[in-house]
Order: C-alpha cells, then sequence, then structure tokens
C-alpha cells in the first residue's frame, strides 16, 4: 500500500485561518480519499494530522505501507526529533515545548502500540498525480470518496 498526504493552510497562523488535509491510499487497483477541513490551524499541523490519519488508519506492523509526505519539518519531526523530545522530557534543545506537542506525542504513543507506517519525503507540486489529489484534497478543491473505489485505467 501506498499513502500520499498533504496539508494545507491559507491565512497560516491567523486565528480564522482555514487549513485542511487530505489522504490518497492506494491499493492494487483500488484508492481512497479522505479530507478534513478546519478553521484556526497551521500548514505543519495539518500535514502532521494527515500523517497521523495514515498511521491510525493504515498502519500496521506486520506491512507497514509506504506514506509520502512533502513536509520535511513533519517528516524529520515522526522520524528523528520526536524521540530527542521524549527523553529531554518532552522538550526542545531550548528547553522550550516544541510545537504540535499534542500530535507529536499521539504519533510516538501510537507507535509503541504498534502503529507502524515508512514516512517518505516527496518534492511537492511536481506533478505527482497523487500527491497533487492529496493537496486539493487539502485545500478542499476535490471531494473526497471516503471509501475504496476501483481505479478507471490504471
Amino acid at each position: 500500500m501506498i499513502i500520499y498526504v498533504d496539508g494545507s493552510c491559507r491565512a497560516n497562523g491567523n486565528p480564522d485561518a482555514k487549513g485542511g488535509y487530505g489522504v490518497v491510499a492506494l491499493d492494487g487497483d483500488e484508492i481512497f480519499t479522505y479530507a478534513h477541513q478546519e478553521i484556526g490551524t497551521t500548514n505543519n499541523r495539518q500535514e502532521m494530522k494527515a500523517i497521523l490519519y495514515a498511521l491510525l488508519n493504515f498502519g500496521d506492523k506486520e506491512f507497514a505501507p509506504t506514506v509520502y509526505t512533502d513536509s520535511i519539518y513533519a517528516l524529520t519531526t515522526f522520524t528523528n526529533w520526536m524521540y530527542i523530545w521524549q527523553m529531554r522530557g518532552w522538550k526542545k534543545g531550548d528547553y522550550t515545548t516544541p510545537e504540535n506537542l499534542d500530535l507529536v506525542k499521539a504519533y510516538y504513543e501510537y507507535e509503541k502500540e504498534g502503529y507502524h507506517i515508512n514516512l517518505r519525503k516527496i518534492k511537492g507540486h511536481s506533478g505527482n498525480k497523487w500527491n497533487d489529489m492529496a493537496d486539493q484534497l487539502a485545500k478542499g478543491e476535490l471531494k473526497p470518496t471516503f471509501r475504496w473505489e476501483k481505479l478507471d485505467g490504471e
């Protein structure tokens, strides 16, 4: 299984910022799409929520799916920094609290419970149709199916 995720936010960081995330999961000749929108968020938070959604819904101990993100921040947080922060009592090197700590701790705990994904970087807005679809879902430009469907002519 291969999954593409993306997060988006207009007016990033403002109290009325509108953001969302999109998920595109591919399994053989089937596709599943999901999207969520919310107010008062950031693009990093939405990207992290997309990855967390993939972990919770598709993560597996024995066959971990590959999840592509275009966010180096989210990827580095979940594959490196998270473990360092946990060892430091959930503090960064400057002793401040990491941003989006609730999402980081959730990912850490679910991973400890046996949910696993192989998180990989993909260049955003580079013409990969599945990453572009995740981006459109995140922006609310495309309606998700919320169910598995057969791919047409793929």
